[in-house]
């Protein structure tokens, strides 16, 4: 969008390597054709950060610098107006300062005067006049779970859409930014289906890139558990039909890369003894065979779940996949490792959802014990990197799910 306004060349991407707080570019020069050579061109740096550290929009300047190109003639589009977070160094914070900002905040694009405002486009598409809106991002949500905050569970506010809470006729509706064009079109597709299969909440349609779904008001699992027989044949249905239902053609991160991943994290935060150990665990796995990838969900943790008398519905459950993080589409198996380690399933357990799974697809067992020790890696770093917050009580829920992946690992070395 920032080239199209500026009526310039289709832009480059290129991706950030390295650790998250310390990235660098590795692209040969040649990547900018002439317009290195251009004195009076100007160079343009989009990026949904600055996150935590800065690293990625530091990266770009470092590299563009390397080229030649000054930095007056580098200008950042950001997609917020702070700095980066508490992880940038010194250098960064004055390569950032120094280049020229531009950012439009949401609510200057889409305030109702310039460009219709987003309560007007959902009232439209409710066919409803008085539509209340309320912000619910960065955690937010959590103020409409009827516990008080003591108990709320833990959140990635950095990593959240932007969500709103409308309200219109007595009724609620979760709007949740899904993605524009084909993207968006694609998971208002996965959340119609979800909802006719009885897992997932009515969707009303998709305005703007903001999919629109009825909120339902109801118990999280984590507050009102089902008996464990009813929960496990739920799992088993629900992700028996993800399998069955949502098989995907794009491929997420290889095995390979899932263990580089975990060793890393395990290292980071359990030390090298435990971290070999890992490396010496993944090489003496058998090696699973190929399966088809399915757009998992990817989060299972308890509190993604509402009871309702008829059986459990599944929040959020339509585009984890395609998050910006490493994992992807994987195998339903990725799925069953998660729900062992989030519901805390034992042998026998483990052992009765794989086969109601099965009544739809089959598993391979030796896959999804590849995967648990990934996912619990997975699950620790998404957790350390929320912990950075500057919210005291946010950081202490973040801390206790952290101790808790951490004790997974552990337990699973020590087997």
């Amino acid at each position: 969008m920032v080239a199209a306004a500026l009526h310039a060349p289709p832009p480059i991407s290129v991706r950030p390597i390295g650790h998250p707080f310390c990235r660098h570019i590795s692209a040969a020069p040649e990547l900018l054709g002439s317009w290195r050579d251009r004195p009076r061109a100007e160079f343009a740096i989009i990026d949904e950060g600055p996150g935590l550290s800065g690293s990625s929009f530091h990266a770009v300047i470092v590299w563009l610098r390397r080229q030649g190109i000054g930095q007056e003639r580098i200008h950042l589009f950001p997609s917020h107006r702070g700095g980066p977070g508490a992880q940038a160094d010194a250098e960064t914070v004055a390569a950032l300062s120094q280049c020229q900002t531009h950012v439009a905040g949401f609510e200057d694009v889409f305030d109702g005067a310039v460009a219709p405002g987003l309560r007007d486009w959902i009232g439209h598409l409710l066919g409803k006049a008085d539509v209340e809106l309320h912000e619910i991002s960065g955690g937010a949500w959590r103020d409409y779970l009827s516990v008080p905050t003591g108990a709320w569970p833990p959140a990635l506010p950095a990593f959240e859409r932007r969500k709103f809470i409308a309200s219109a006729g007595g009724e609620r509706w979760l709007i949740k930014f899904a993605g524009l064009g084909e993207t968006g079109q694609r998971k208002l597709g996965t959340a119609k289906a979800l909802h006719e299969a009885g897992f997932g909440a009515l969707p009303a349609g998709l305005c703007h890139g903001f999919l629109v779904e009825r909120w339902i008001h109801a118990d999280r699992l984590d507050r009102a558990a089902p008996a464990r027989d009813l929960l496990i044949e739920w799992l088993g249905r629900y992700l028996g039909w993800r399998a069955a239902r949502l098989q995907a053609d794009e491929a997420g991160a290889s095995l390979n890369q899932l263990a580089r991943m975990a060793v890393q994290n395990c290292e980071e935060a359990l030390g090298e003894n435990l971290a070999h150990a890992l490396q010496t665990w993944f090489a003496c796995q058998p090696s699973p065979g190929p399966t088809p990838r399915v757009e998992i969900d990817g989060r299972l943790h308890a509190w993604e779940f509402l009871v309702r008398p008829h059986g459990l519905l599944k929040t959020d459950a339509f585009d984890h996949c395609r998050s910006h993080d490493l994992i992807g589409c994987q195998g339903i198996e990725w799925d069953v490792a998660g729900a062992r380690v989030e519901h805390d399933l034992s042998a026998a357990e483990l052992s009765r959802l794989v086969g109601r799974i099965e009544q739809a697809t089959l598993i391979d067992r030796a896959l999804v014990d590849y995967f648990e020790p990934c996912y619990l890696a997975f699950q620790l770093g998404l957790w350390t990197i929320a912990g950075h917050s500057t919210d005291e009580e946010e950081r202490m829920r973040s801390t206790r799910a952290v101790e808790r992946y951490k004790a997974g690992l552990v337990r699973l070395l020590a087997c």
